[in-house]
């Protein structure tokens, strides 16, 4: 098992890529109030044969000519069982893929979240040809609405004047932003105090 989910979304974002997909877009939905968490990660790659589909969940199931054990999904389809959820993947070749993995947010078993914000920055900066969006919501016990942060790679070149995102100085600002954005999801409270 994985011990950050962060590290399931660097395994299945980097399987799109391998896919060829030009757009990736990660969605994370935590919910405490419904008790869900939720990870989708959808993309226009070359998809996934039926044959091999139904096959997924089997670790020794693999693309890959280097390793010939895929342990990402088998991993990843573990976790959500053991959490009370459950993955689904729809494919479509020439279309793309569709990763919906579910699981009790409260669950002992599920592992935390992770370092998201550097797993993210990492495959903006690797990947500089690929259109990334990324869609956070946040929402705890209590709450009638969620908290919901959204970027884009496209929207980052322009903040940026299309400075390289592997630029040392750049990376890092971009890593503290996404983290600074994603923790005032669970504390707006602090962002309101900031601005006061």
């Amino acid at each position: 098992m994985m011990k950050e989910l962060a590290l399931h979304v660097l395994d299945i974002a980097e399987n799109s890529v391998r896919g060829e997909a030009k757009t990736i877009e990660i969605i994370i939905e935590e919910d405490l109030e419904e008790n869900r968490f939720v990870l989708d990660i959808n993309d226009d790659g070359k998809g996934i044969p039926e044959d091999m589909l139904k096959t997924i969940r089997n670790p020794f199931t693999t693309t890959r000519t280097h390793r010939k054990v895929g342990m990402g999904i088998p991993f990843l389809n573990d976790t959500c069982l053991m959490c009370g959820g459950k993955l689904t993947i729809e494919s479509t070749v020439g279309v793309g893929t569709k990763v919906h993995a579910e699981m009790e947010h409260k669950n002992i078993d599920r592992p935390p979240l992770g370092d998201i914000a550097s797993t993210l920055v990492n495959l903006f900066s690797s990947y500089p040809d690929i259109h990334f969006q990324y869609q956070h919501s946040y929402r705890d016990a209590g709450w009638a609405e969620p908290q919901e942060f959204e970027i884009s790679t496209d929207e980052l070149y322009e903040i940026l004047d299309g400075t390289p995102l592997s630029t040392p100085s750049v990376y890092l600002w971009v890593r503290d932003f996404l983290r600074d954005s994603i923790a005032a999801l669970k504390d707006p409270d602090a962002e309101s105090d900031e601005e006061s």
